[in-house]
């Protein structure tokens, strides 16, 4: 099967009115914020249609995402574990190479980094179970 264009704006918005029906609006929410600093990221590198995205890329958004929002080790992990879910969707309507979810790198976390606020934890249980 041939890829079909899509720019990252467009799979955005296909991808959180696809999940709506499956997830809590929380959710639709966080995955918004979440993949929103991706489609900003994007539009920065000038990246307009996700056919061509590569795992080099992937890796250099985790590194700006990384730096530009001074992440916790928690905290990147679950944007980039956000980012892997949607790049897998991506692949899923033809729109992204296929495996190419399986490059999105996520951090290891030990048991210190993962403590973070209360409402973080929460928000990371929501998201695997709306996964499941």
């Amino acid at each position: 099967m041939g890829l079909e264009p899509i720019d990252p704006e467009t799979a955005l918005e296909l991808y959180l009115a696809d999940r709506e029906n499956n997830v809590t609006e929380a959710t639709i929410h966080s995955h918004r914020s979440r993949l929103g600093h991706f489609v900003r990221w994007c539009d920065e590198q000038e990246i307009t249609n996700l056919n061509g995205l590569t795992g080099r890329q992937l890796h250099e958004y985790r590194l700006w995402r990384r730096d530009e929002g001074d992440l916790a080790p928690a905290t990147e992990k679950t944007q980039m574990d956000t980012l892997r879910v949607f790049i897998r969707w991506i692949e899923s309507i033809g729109g992204a190479p296929e495996d190419l979810h399986a490059k999105v790198r996520s951090p290891n976390l030990t048991g210190g980094d993962n403590v973070r606020d209360e409402k973080e934890k929460m928000e990371q249980r929501r998201d695997y179970i709306d996964r499941l």
